[in-house]
């Protein structure tokens, strides 16, 4: 489940910003603010242009292509200033749509989710934390079995109140308050959570609640690797 409220919201976003999107302008290209703030230059940029459009003015072009008789062709001279008006106004539009599906996926990420749980990253609770092991991965081609490391299962034990389906929405949580903010979170460099393009699947152990926390790109698997083995106690 982990990031598939940003999936849905991004879908939905994807059908507003067209079929061949502007490079930026897809939801995690960028935080919600940054997206905003795009929009605002875009808007700008559209009414600067709007500005400079005159649907009346005309200039007349001669071209004597040697031989024969010399055409005339006449044009708008402010034409392209019309087009690109149009181009900024259709970026704020995607822009704005962008914000919107990240700010969705928070909400309906966060919906009931306590301020404490929302704010405080689940691995902010050392104590609690087990156990911190690779996540490994087994790709099976014929009768070979390939085995690669795509992150970290950090285990934490039973606690009171604790279910997978509790701990996984506050994950949840992290993972699309995290997108929000464009992953500039300082306060959480400790968190794997925080990090851009990771997946987390909690699953019961029995004795507690295993989170499974991978990454799609070395770099990426790598900073979970490393972070996690510093929740170690």
């Amino acid at each position: 489940m982990n990031s598939s409220i940003i999936a849905l919201a991004a879908s939905a976003a994807a059908l507003v910003l067209g079929c061949a999107a502007d490079p930026g302008t897809q939801p995690h290209d960028m935080s919600q603010a940054q997206h905003e703030a795009m929009a605002q230059q875009e808007d700008k940029a559209a009414t600067e242009h709007a500005e400079q459009h005159d649907p009346n003015a005309t200039e007349a072009k001669t071209q004597c292509p040697g031989k024969g008789a010399c055409w005339t062709s006449i044009s708008n001279p402010t034409a392209q200033h019309a087009d690109d008006a149009k181009k900024h106004h259709e970026l704020a539009q995607k822009h704005r749509a962008a914000a919107a599906a990240l700010s969705s996926a928070e909400a309906s990420a966060c919906a009931g989710i306590s301020d404490d749980d929302r704010d405080i990253s689940p691995f902010a609770h050392r104590e609690d934390i087990a156990s911190v092991s690779p996540l490994v991965e087994e790709t099976k081609s014929g009768k070979s079995v390939t085995k690669k490391e795509v992150g970290s299962t950090i285990v934490f034990r039973a606690v009171p109140g604790m279910t997978a389906e509790w701990l996984q929405r506050v994950v949840d949580c992290h993972v699309a308050r995290a997108a929000a903010v464009g992953h500039d979170m300082p306060e959480m460099s400790y968190c794997p959570l925080e990090l851009k393009g990771v997946k987390a699947k909690v699953t019961s152990t029995g004795s507690g609640f295993a989170v499974n926390v991978s990454g799609d790109d070395a770099a990426t698997v790598a900073e979970i690797q490393k972070r996690a083995n510093a929740l170690k106690m």
